[in-house]
């Protein structure tokens, strides 16, 4: 799908320069990862995110984690759901532009099913949950939000276990 059509020139070190419009659309700043693929005779540069680099490792992992301690987690980035343990399909599905504006007012906090808070369009949280940022390298990439019964001491010690993880397991990049 070929939605913009500019041309740069490749200088004698290999480097382009990727157009204000282009990284402005894509949300790119500088020091920015960017990922370089070939499909077919293409060279694609998207932005590249954490997060969403090994998605089965993710979905591995949060799977073992709700085996192990029977609490659903989703993971997001700062604009929609990577991953979820819900048996309501969550992946890709935007988040609230409420959620996102109220956040840092549920960070770190323990919230009551009565909170009722709507994460996307079609989805509601009506348990009890708690919701942390995802920070790599002291980078803000995304939200981890655990469900359960009861939010104890248990679900945030998980918690930090997961975000270290996370941490360590994506600060190569």
């Amino acid at each position: 799908m070929r939605t913009m059509g500019i041309v740069r020139r490749i200088d004698e070190l290999g480097r382009i320069v990727i157009p204000k419009e282009v990284r402005k659309r894509l949300r790119m700043d500088s020091g920015d990862l960017v990922d370089i693929s070939i499909e077919e005779e293409n060279v694609v540069l998207s932005k590249f995110h954490p997060l969403t680099h090994d998605q089965e490792l993710i979905e591995s992992f949060c799977t073992s984690i709700k085996e192990s301690y029977q609490t659903d987690l989703i993971v997001t980035n700062l604009q929609k759901v990577i991953f979820s343990t819900l048996e309501y399909n969550l992946k890709d599905e935007a988040l609230d532009s409420e959620f996102l504006k109220r956040i840092h007012s549920y960070l770190d906090k323990e919230l009551s099913a009565l909170n009722k808070m709507t994460l996307t369009k079609d989805y509601i949280i009506d348990r009890e949950s708690i919701c942390f940022e995802i920070k790599i390298d002291n980078e803000l990439f995304g939200y981890l939000i655990l469900l359960d019964g009861m939010i104890s001491k248990k679900q945030k010690d998980l918690a930090v276990f997961i975000l270290n993880y996370f941490d360590k397991l994506f600060r190569s990049f």
